[in-house]
């Protein structure tokens, strides 16, 4: 029985890795970024059945070290090297692709239609005819993206859609003005902050929506801006993007809870959107130096909120 598709896995299917983590946001208004994590055992090692071509790019980093990799097209070596750590390669799966692989190895796959080059295009002006760059460019942008995104592989219960979302869209905008071909596009607008009244919708969609499941397009629509254009005014704005802003809204929430009420730390994590209560924990913690219960015996009963010291470097 053929094991059922799912969007973006175009490569994890290629080698058998039908179970690999994949996240998908529909970051743009008619398009899809998939995302998958690859990791390639002495099982997978050989010559891959080819992939069907479709006009799709695949930004591929390597998490370890591969002392060589072949990529056949057409019947011959299209591409044949070794690739460093967090090395990236772009190739376009028109041409039909298949890989030889020589040893174990991970990486982290990015699935870019064309279609979503050209939603990015027609929203920002930023319009790239195709995607490109020597094989194995290490570039530090797209490891520190590519490194932010790797525990919501492990835990998506923890990572809501909108930092998925936030993710995909840098990593497509730094692609796309670092080694995307340009075409003619319209001049950009100058971008400017949010007005009182676009930041308070911003901010009470946000909050309604603690766990986080909407899109930045969701959040953008209520201010009646584009989602490229409220991205930049909201941190223009408040000096942290949406997704940080609702960490801290959450953290905060959960801190007068812990203060000023008598329900379990589980039910507290649950209602500021956390995942649970070890999720709430570990993001307390890191953001105070200690565990909301630590943290609600120090301080419960006190008239006034101690101040909140937190640095609220979150993942």
């Amino acid at each position: 029985m053929a094991s059922q598709r799912r969007y973006g896995d175009a490569v994890a299917h290629s080698l058998g890795l039908d179970n690999a983590p994949l996240l998908s946001t529909r970051t743009l208004r008619k398009s899809q970024i998939g995302m998958a994590r690859i990791s390639c055992g002495v099982g997978t090692i050989g010559m891959t059945p080819r992939i069907p071509a479709e006009d799709t790019f695949i930004a591929a980093v390597y998490l370890t070290p591969l002392a060589h990799h072949e990529l056949w097209s057409n019947g011959k070596r299209a591409i044949a090297q070794g690739y460093a750590a967090n090395s990236m390669r772009i190739v376009n799966l028109e041409a039909e692709y298949s890989a030889y692989i020589t040893s174990a190895h991970e990486a982290a796959c990015f699935y870019i239609p064309r279609a979503a080059l050209k939603d990015f295009g027609d929203e920002t002006g930023d319009r790239a005819g195709r995607l490109s760059c020597p094989p194995g460019i290490i570039d530090p942008v797209i490891s520190s993206l590519v490194q932010a995104l790797l525990p919501a592989f492990e835990r998506p219960q923890e990572f809501p859609a909108i930092f998925t979302d936030h993710v995909a869209l840098a990593v497509l905008a730094h692609l796309v003005n670092r080694y995307g071909s340009v075409v003619p596009g319209r001049t950009r607008s100058i971008r400017r902050g949010l007005s009182l009244m676009q930041e308070r919708r911003a901010k009470e969609y946000l909050a309604a929506n603690i766990s986080g499941n909407v899109l930045l397009a969701d959040v953008a629509r209520v201010c009646g801006l584009s989602r490229s254009y409220f991205i930049s005014a909201f941190a223009q704005t408040t000096g942290l993007t949406p997704h940080k802003w609702l960490q801290r809204h959450r953290l905060q929430k959960a801190r007068t809870l812990l203060l000023e009420s008598s329900i379990s730390i589980a039910e507290i994590a649950v209602v500021c959107g956390f995942a649970d209560q070890s999720h709430l924990t570990r993001n307390f913690t890191q953001a105070t130096g200690t565990s909301p219960a630590a943290w609600r015996r120090a301080h419960q009963g006190r008239q006034q909120h101690p101040r909140w010291n937190g640095a609220l470097e979150l993942p």
